[in-house]
């Protein structure tokens, strides 16, 4: 057992920062599935969106966000994103968080799908997850604990407020750690799909887990898919940036035709939810899709990780494309939060992909995720060290009281592939009512119905199965209930959409 004033389920930048804000005046425990540097921040390429450029200002910056979002953002939300996210970035900034810049020494902005400009700052090229990441973990050394290879197996809420959560250690051994704060910071739902953007571990551990303790969650049914998956002769091994497309290059098909050139006003730079539905029809029509990106000079110095993902898929990018699949990259819902990360169950927070502040609407603007993982972990950091310091009068008596509330019983979990298959088949891009109720079905069939009494007894494995299912299910249940087709919600068997 491990006590601690702040537990922080999730190492990326959502979770590090609200760490960072905290970090002198409370002990912090950062707990990770995986090691320090694997995560979807570290993979992050385009950038971070914020209104730096002279051309720019938050106002506009908030009229693109609503325009991508189908305008279902939350307008507050997205006002202190906007706002607060050009003064929280010029201050590290100022701090000495570098990013490239032009050969006149100003910051090289790029542009992405649906920005009316060039807004983002970028590190390396296309490593500014990996960079940005690398600059606030070194702040972070020495002042906080880290578990690594801990998988989180239930929240502990005692007298209606959550205190901590019980692990399988790296060794598959049940511990607790007891906390006066909790932060879900767990990162999205991307390994329920066979094929995804992010790190495949990522399941929804932290929605299965929320839901469980009985925190609300909202907006399940908002799952981005990027448009430029990079498709190797096996699988799937990575993302190419649309920074790409925002220096000039295109979606053809195997004819070298462009396509979407009729599919929106801003042609290939449209929001990602219209540009994947219009892969989505030119795949059922049997073509082959690629990135152009002949007319990109220097391609291999602007965005070096591309290239390294293109050479170990054995991908000749030298000839001019790519070839490309849209696949899931980014869950606009989760654990419903206010502005400063507080859910709906005392002392607990969420941050980052995991949590839904409503501040991306039904499709989130290109880059605006590291803005949101910066801008609402430092607030929720800010919010901790406002709240009572009190230790919660509710604690379980001892860690026996926990695990013995488990009882050992039997479960055969499906198997992994089996899950992500029939997730792919219901929560696609276009989804329908048929498919959507077979898959919650399904999962009745073969969730436990009641998790805490196998628990305790699961191997890591059986409790990410067990995660992935009620994640899922729960997915589901709200693209079932949601009969309007918005954003990255389309529903095939209702007519009718409202599009960015």
């Amino acid at each position: 057992m491990e006590q601690t004033d702040v537990l922080i389920i999730g190492g990326g930048l959502a979770g590090v920062m609200t760490a960072l804000t905290i970090a002198d005046s409370k002990k912090v425990t950062i707990v990770t599935k995986r090691s320090q540097k694997e995560g979807n921040s570290w993979k992050a390429q385009g950038g971070i969106a914020a209104a730096l450029g002279d051309d720019d200002s938050p106002n506009r910056h908030i009229e693109d966000t609503r325009k991508a979002g189908c305008n279902k953002n939350d307008s507050e939300m997205v006002h202190i994103l906007a706002h607060e996210g050009k003064s929280r970035l010029q201050k590290w900034m100022n701090e000495g968080l570098q990013f490239d810049v032009t050969e006149q020494g100003t910051l090289d902005l790029g542009r992405e799908g649906a920005h009316s400009c060039r807004r983002i700052a970028h590190v390396g090229g296309d490593r500014t997850g990996k960079e940005m990441m690398r600059y606030f973990i070194d702040r972070l050394k020495g002042r906080v604990s880290f578990h690594t290879h801990w998988t989180v197996v239930q929240l502990i809420v005692e007298g209606e407020k959550c205190c901590g959560a019980l692990f399988l250690n790296e060794k598959g051994k049940l511990t607790i750690v007891k906390a006066t704060h909790t932060v879900l910071a767990t990162g999205g739902i991307g390994g329920l799909f066979t094929h995804t953007s992010n790190d495949t571990h990522l399941c929804g551990d932290g929605l299965a887990v929320a839901a469980r303790a009985g925190a609300t969650l909202t907006d399940l049914e908002f799952i981005q898919f990027h448009p430029t998956l990079i498709k190797g002769d096996v699988s799937f091994c990575g993302l190419a940036s649309e920074a790409i497309r925002g220096e000039g290059g295109s979606l053809v098909n195997q004819l070298g035709e462009p396509i979407m050139s009729k599919g929106h006003s801003l042609s290939d730079l449209a929001p990602r939810d219209i540009v994947a539905r219009v892969m989505h029809e030119q795949i059922s029509k049997g073509n082959s899709l690629f990135l152009d990106i002949s007319c990109i000079h220097s391609f291999h110095t602007k965005f070096p990780q591309v290239v390294q993902l293109c050479e170990l898929a054995n991908i000749d990018w030298t000839k001019g494309s790519i070839p490309v699949l849209p696949g899931p990259h980014f869950h606009m819902g989760g654990v419903e939060t206010d502005e400063n990360g507080r859910t709906s169950l005392a002392q607990l927070y969420a941050v980052g992909e995991v949590a839904c502040t409503g501040v991306h609407g039904a499709n989130r603007l290109a880059s605006n995720s590291l803005l949101e993982s910066l801008v609402f972990g430092e607030r929720t950091g800010e919010a901790i060290l406002q709240a009572s310091s009190e230790q919660p009068s509710h604690y379980p008596s001892s860690d026996e009281s926990v695990i013995s509330s488990f009882y050992k019983a039997f479960w055969e979990a499906p198997a992994k592939r089996e899950i992500q298959k029939r997730v792919d088949q219901a929560l696609g891009i276009v989804r329908n009512e048929s498919a959507l109720r077979s898959f919650i079905d399904w999962v009745h069939h073969v969730l436990p119905n009641n998790f805490s009494q196998t628990s305790a007894f699961m191997s890591k494995e059986q409790v990410e199965v067990a995660h992935m299912l009620l994640a899922a299910k729960l997915v589901a249940e709200a693209a079932l209930r949601n009969d309007v087709s918005c954003g990255a919600h389309f529903r095939e068997d209702i007519e009718g959409v409202i599009g960015s």
